[in-house]
């Protein structure tokens, strides 16, 4: 029995994905409602109270932009780069009821919710991350007397919160979760040798030891500058700058036509909007969300500023755009870019082309119909050419004159 329901919820899902129109959507909704009442039928007939064993199913719910919008701000962007999820558990509650949990256990925040009801799950998941609630959920590290690499890690990875890209930050988390927090975490930051990082340090991996022997010379020099130590271990650590061959290039006509092709497609329908700004404005993957549209322009942030300096770009929207891009509305691009980029490949039915391609297609494209400099300024390359400073010479309508030359493949 079990097998034919699943074989008729996938018949109708296949129908719903190949809907034309409003009156076959409500025809299936129809059919769908009456197979889910065969199936709680079917499980009010199995249901046995002296046999039923507790099982609990654990999934991932996400959130809208519209739900999070009272969240506290700082839980607020955490919660956003973390692709708006959280865990929820169902177990058995009772003899008819399910208990619903949801919980959120990252980057020192530790929510935990629960109700019966996973609307009034959601609602107090939502009350615990406003403003007035949030600290009750954090998780305090307690100093141990000893500045332990931990504390003094952790402290710093505070500290630079806010003051990097958001995106170097993560990094920089997952790299000391994953790879520095086992062997160092415990020790007290006086007693750690140069011996003891070199043991760490692979040298075979270049990038890894690069970005390790980075962050790690960043918390040495936090404490040094914290009155924590005099001793940095990393000084002696040579630094080796690992060798970066990109192999990025731009997408050819046919690829091109792929790219477009396959974007039309259902399945691809929720990421069309993202790429295409992508390849339209030349912006990076961490630039998509939350980019405007302010007249005859786009207007983003430079993610590539250092010191947590905030500048924008300001990018004419090229002819063909205003055919494929809706104008009104930030973007909310629904994945964190590492999974966005998994989704690229597949749109593209290739491992080897990444979403990268679509900034570098931008710019090989651009230089072909204007000057160097005008693509420098609006790929956001150089901090000279930014929109507060060389747009007191060029004006709106020299850069709109620029935009309109350029005439991208389709």
């Amino acid at each position: 029995m079990k097998n034919k329901l699943s074989d008729e919820l996938t018949l109708l899902t296949s129908k719903l994905m190949m809907s034309a129109s409003k009156r076959e959507i409500i025809s299936l909704s129809g059919e769908f409602g009456k197979l889910i009442e065969r199936v709680i039928e079917q499980e009010k007939r199995a249901y046995n109270p002296c046999t039923l064993q507790e099982k609990s199913v654990t999934a991932t719910i996400k959130f809208t932009q519209e739900e999070v919008a009272d969240m506290a701000k700082t839980f607020k962007k955490e919660f956003i780069a973390n692709g708006l999820v959280a865990r929820i558990i169902k177990r058995q509650s009772g003899k008819r009821t399910f208990l619903y949990e949801i919980r959120y256990r990252r980057n020192g925040y530790k929510i935990e919710v629960s109700s019966t009801d996973i609307k009034e799950a959601k609602r107090k998941f939502l009350e615990a991350t406003k403003p007035e609630n949030i600290d009750k959920y954090q998780v305090r590290i307690v100093p141990s007397g000893q500045n332990l690499f931990h504390e003094i890690a952790s402290e710093w990875l505070a500290y630079k919160k806010g003051k990097i890209n958001e995106r170097t930050h993560r990094n920089y988390e997952s790299y000391y979760r994953r790879y520095l927090r086992e062997p160092l975490g415990d020790i007290p930051i006086l007693k750690i040798r140069t011996i003891d990082i070199d043991k760490i340090l692979d040298a075979d991996q270049e990038r890894l030891y690069e970005d390790l022997r980075t962050v790690l010379n960043s918390i040495f020099k936090y404490a040094i500058a914290s009155g924590v130590t005099t001793y940095n271990p990393v000084t002696l650590i040579p630094f080796k700058k690992a060798g970066r061959q990109s192999e990025r290039r731009a997408l050819n006509g046919e690829e091109l036509d792929r790219l477009h092709n396959r974007l039309n497609l259902p399945e691809f329908s929720a990421y069309k909007r993202t790429f295409l700004l992508m390849l339209y404005f030349g912006l990076r993957p961490c630039e998509v969300n939350e980019v405007h549209f302010e007249g005859d322009f786009l207007i983003a942030r430079n993610a590539k500023r250092k010191g947590g300096k905030i500048e924008y770009k300001k990018i004419p929207i090229p002819l063909q755009a205003r055919e494929k891009i809706a104008m009104d509305g930030v973007n909310d691009a629904p994945h964190r870019t590492d999974v966005l980029n998994r989704v690229f490949k597949r749109v593209m039915q290739d491992e080897e082309i990444t979403q990268y391609y679509l900034r570098h297609t931008f710019a090989t494209v651009c230089q072909q119909y204007v000057r160097p400099d005008i693509v420098d300024i609006w790929m956001g390359d150089s901090s000279e050419r930014l929109v507060g400073r060389v747009y007191t010479h060029f004006s709106d309508e020299f850069m709109r004159a620029q935009m309109e030359q350029v005439i991208f493949h389709k």
